[in-house]
């Protein structure tokens, strides 16, 4: 019995070493942004003394099942690029990258999306109240009354 070894050059290996690991670094990039963002909505919680739930982590892992899954998705269509450009460059000498790109891409925007998340968990609420009672009491004001009415008056002129 003949047995087929397929062995990889050491150009080729590099190659696949790379993509891998780029790979790896964005679904732990990923990871990682949904631990932190939990991590935020907890102590938000926290301080506005909302009960932690179930539910709530139940959503947490929904999400992040959800981000998982897309990158698969996307790291499915990268290995068939990578291994086409693999193939291209072993048998018609051209050169072409061999990078995850869709991982990366997804990856990147799944973490921004988890950063604005946590920017969102850890503003203070406080500050919005402020500036519309701010807002309200400019609003309110007599000057503010006579500024309508006049530019009213000049309105009317105007036509």
């Amino acid at each position: 019995m003949t047995h087929t070894f397929i062995t990889l050059s050491p150009a080729t290996a590099t190659t696949l070493m790379w993509a891998l690991a780029i790979t790896v670094a964005g679904y732990l990039s990923v990871v990682v942004a949904v631990f932190i963002d939990l991590r935020s909505a907890i102590l938000k919680a926290r301080r506005r003394g909302i009960a932690r739930t179930s539910r709530g982590y139940r959503r947490s892992v929904a999400k992040a099942g959800r981000y998982l899954t897309t990158l698969l998705a996307l790291t499915a269509v990268d290995a068939m690029i990578v291994l086409t450009a693999m193939m291209l460059r072993s048998t018609m000498g051209w050169t072409l990258p061999a990078l995850p790109i869709f991982t990366i891409i997804g990856a990147v925007a799944m973490t921004l999306i988890e950063a604005k998340s946590v920017v969102e968990n850890t503003q203070d609420s406080r500050q919005y109240r402020d500036a519309m009672r701010s807002l309200s009491r400019a609003l309110d004001s007599d000057e503010l009354q006579h500024l309508v009415e006049r530019l009213r008056a000049i309105a009317k002129d105007v036509k």
